[in-house]
């Protein structure tokens, strides 16, 4: 079985959560937006050992208003893999119990753990509930809490630089627990190892992960269609398959992350031991922050083949495109809840889906990352927008804001992605026919929103022609080297083209404006920047 979705009310940083889990799930969100909170409740409840956690005082959620909170809860969901199997399989029948029926074939069990604060006192709760939400009567629910645990362990996966070297070793049927811990030591203490390290240590993590994590399955894949490259484009797996782990000399960055990732898993079990068939969930904190990307990517290729689920938050592009799409979790903080936006809500069709792989997720994943898309037809506008904004007094970045490129991918995959991913967005484009029937697009997708909020068409044929008639004509007629009143303003704007090259024009504009002020920055951008930064700011 498996942790299907988790519910959270009022637990430290998260007023109000409700996330669904997939066998791997990567988690996009800044800073303060309940990401840690999350892995505190599940390793609070689930990766200690015992039964059952009793909450303190600074678990609640404390309200902005100072209003006293003083209940919480947090439900986890489990799952069986196949219909009906928890009924034959006599592991998962010692929590029979607890097992509801749906209608969808499969059974689920609902723990919730509870707690009301008193005076000054807490009480804390820990039951099961039926498929309506009602609390289930079971016998001994400590007891079946306690094998849910030991069945299903939760453990936090850091850096094991920094971290205490004293942690107790189970011994098991070979010295590999402690072999493993002596050569992490000296990887942490200077990154020279030696061939026979190297292959002991190699050899102490192949028994290490037979032990905690029997395979299920084979370790081959299926091969990947068109859909599945589309919907998951980057693969890092063939890395971790088991039997071609081989030491590859002292430089091996494959080795190296071998023997951290197994020394980080002895940490996090904290030295109690984990029953023969157990299914942990791997809490995988920002595993990019101290490594190099082509060592983080044969880490995750290795982390990706283990048969425990794993939840990951990262804020790396590269790592976000090894998961597929629908794998991807994107939290945003407001007022009242902390929301987890996902793939499914629009239909996407097979060039949909490969025009996303390729455009956003393969050379713009960071982009994932941003509160808001402003989309625009080519490079010319990315350059001018930037600094124009910058002009204005805006930091486009700092605000959340990533400029896209929309005109080779077209504009309704884009729209489709962000609004599934609770981002934000606004199109510009020019006034052209082109244009036209792009904003002509944009207008018949429009649901319930302010068109000025989604859509800005310039007045002209293009950006040059809108900034000629928008205060810029000196800069034009400088770069063309053309000053008499007779020349029509399309030769003038396509000799200056000739001379700078479009980039090089807007970079032009930009230098001028600068020198005059931002009041040279033409009204529908400056009104449509701040449209922006306002919607933008909506999630903090």
């Amino acid at each position: 079985m498996f942790l299907e979705h988790i519910q959270i009310r009022n637990f430290l940083g998260l007023n109000q959560l409700s996330l669904t889990l997939n066998q791997s799930t990567a988690l996009m969100g800044e800073n303060a937006w309940g990401k840690t909170s999350l892995f505190r409740a599940l390793f609070r409840l689930m990766g200690q050992g015992g039964c059952c956690y009793q909450f303190l005082d600074d678990d609640f959620y404390r309200h902005e208003s100072d209003d006293s909170i003083n209940d919480l809860s947090i439900t986890l969901t489990y799952r069986e893999h196949r219909p009906g199997i928890s009924e034959h399989s006599s592991r998962l029948a010692r929590l029979a119990p607890a097992w509801v029926k749906h209608k969808d074939g499969f059974h689920r069990i609902h723990y919730r753990a509870s707690a009301k604060r008193k005076g000054e006192k807490v009480h804390s709760y820990h039951g099961f509930l039926n498929g309506a939400g009602a609390e289930l009567i079971v016998d001994n629910s400590a007891l079946l809490v306690h094998q849910l645990i030991e069945m299903n362990p939760v453990f936090r996966l850091r850096d094991s630089r920094g971290i205490p070297q004293d942690l107790p070793i189970v011994s098991l049927s070979g010295d590999y627990d402690l072999l493993l811990t002596q050569l992490s030591e000296q990887l942490a203490a200077s990154d020279e190892l030696s061939q026979q390290d190297i292959k002991a240590g190699l050899d102490a993590v192949r028994q290490l992960l037979e032990h905690y994590f029997t395979p299920q399955g084979a370790t081959s894949r299926a091969p990947r269609r068109a859909r599945d490259i589309a919907m998951h484009p980057v693969t890092l797996s063939q890395l971790g398959r088991f039997n071609n782990w081989q030491p590859k000399g002292e430089e091996s960055g494959l080795s190296l992350a071998l023997s951290a990732i197994a020394h980080t898993i002895l940490q996090a079990r904290g030295g109690r031991p984990i029953e023969i068939g157990a299914r942990p969930l791997l809490l995988i904190e920002d595993p990019e922050s101290r490594l190099h990307p082509t060592v983080l990517a044969a880490t995750w290729g290795i982390l990706d083949r283990f048969p425990g689920q794993k939840l990951v938050t990262t804020n790396s592009g590269d790592l976000l495109s090894a998961f597929p799409l629908h794998h991807l979790r994107r939290l945003v903080r407001y007022k009242e809840q902390t929301k987890s936006f996902q793939i499914g809500n629009e239909k996407y069709n097979g060039e949909d889906m490969r025009r996303i792989a390729f455009h956003v997720r393969i050379n713009r994943p960071m982009s994932l990352f941003a509160r808001y898309w402003l989309l625009v037809e080519g490079e010319t506008e990315i350059w001018l927008l930037n600094e124009l904004a910058r002009i204005c007094g805006y930091v486009l970045p700092a605000e959340g804001i990533r400029i896209i490129e929309f005109a080779q991918c077209g504009y309704s995959p884009l729209l489709k992605v962000a609004r599934d991913f609770g981002i934000g967005w606004h199109l510009l484009t020019d006034g052209d026919e082109a244009g036209q029937k792009y904003a002509q697009g944009v207008r018949n997708q429009l649901r319930n929103e302010r068109e000025e909020d989604r859509l800005t068409v310039l007045p002209n044929v293009d950006i040059e022609h809108y900034l000629y008639a928008n205060g810029l004509e000196p800069i034009f007629r400088q770069e063309a080297q053309i000053y008499d009143r007779h020349t029509p303003v399309s030769r003038i704007i396509e000799r200056a083209l000739s001379r700078r090259s479009k980039p090089g024009m807007a970079l032009a504009v930009v230098e001028a404006i600068e020198l005059q002020g931002s009041h040279k920055v033409p009204l529908e951008i400056r009104r449509m920047f701040a449209r922006m930064i306002a919607n933008a700011r909506r999630q903090r």
